[in-house]
């Protein structure tokens, strides 16, 4: 009986100290914006959601009163990995990653070994650089 009496005082003084949760804080946010609306909207444009046949659509409302899609827009306003720029830069080593965006006008730089599994997804503003392990070459590299 003792036993049951000083455990059930133990349990109920701990119990007691157990932390209650602060109301206040709000939820964590899941997930991130649509890059295309966000650039809408960093451009002074006004974003509008339509219902369309195939589902909902992003518009664009510009403040010159044009309205395009808000992807296409996105799209048409990131700059783009130069091929030729790109072939000229086998053969050399010791590149920095802004040096190959500089000279490539690309936005990413993906570097990869060979036989290394990429994505088969194209970006325009993106240049895939192969670089050889022992040489330190750049043996390939491509747009997209």
């Amino acid at each position: 009986m003792k036993n049951i009496l000083l455990l059930s005082a133990v349990l109920t003084s701990l119990a007691a100290c157990s932390v209650t949760p602060n109301k206040d804080m709000s939820p964590p946010k899941i997930g991130m914006a649509n890059p295309a609306s966000q650039y809408c909207v960093e451009q002074g444009g006004q974003l509008e959601i339509r219902n369309e046949a195939n589902g909902q659509v992003g518009y664009c409302k510009l403040a010159n009163g044009q309205v395009v899609e808000e992807w296409a827009f996105f799209r048409a306003n990131q700059t783009k990995c130069v091929a030729d720029e790109a072939q000229k830069l086998v053969g050399q080593s010791g590149l920095s990653e802004d040096q190959i965006k500089q000279k490539t006008k690309s936005e990413i730089v993906r570097r990869v070994a060979p036989n290394q599994p990429v994505t088969m997804d194209y970006r325009e503003n993106r240049i895939t650089v192969m670089i050889d392990p022992q040489s330190k070459k750049i043996i390939s590299a491509n747009c997209g």
